[in-house]
């Protein structure tokens, strides 16, 4: 059976993270390692091997938990 999701998770394995972003208005993240930095313009968060930020406005942390995050906004840039 084909798996839409999983598909996409493939095409964006990066190292030991995932990210997804949804019509630029949600982001998932899987194998987060800690936020550094939230504010509702920018969410910066630990991965294996340095940060990631994120840029925009409204920004919210939806959900969060060990290892998995969920960010809503308005989303202009991704940084890796």
């Amino acid at each position: 059976m084909f798996n839409f999701f999983g598909e996409i998770k493939k095409d964006l394995k990066v190292d030991e993270f995932h990210i997804i972003n949804i019509s630029n208005r949600i982001l998932y993240v899987e194998g987060h390692r800690g936020i550094k930095t939230l504010t509702k313009s920018l969410v910066v968060f630990r991965v294996k091997n340095g940060s990631v930020e994120v840029e925009g406005e409204g920004l919210n942390l939806s959900e969060l938990t060990e290892n998995t995050l969920k960010i809503s906004g308005e989303i202009k840039r991704i940084n890796l």
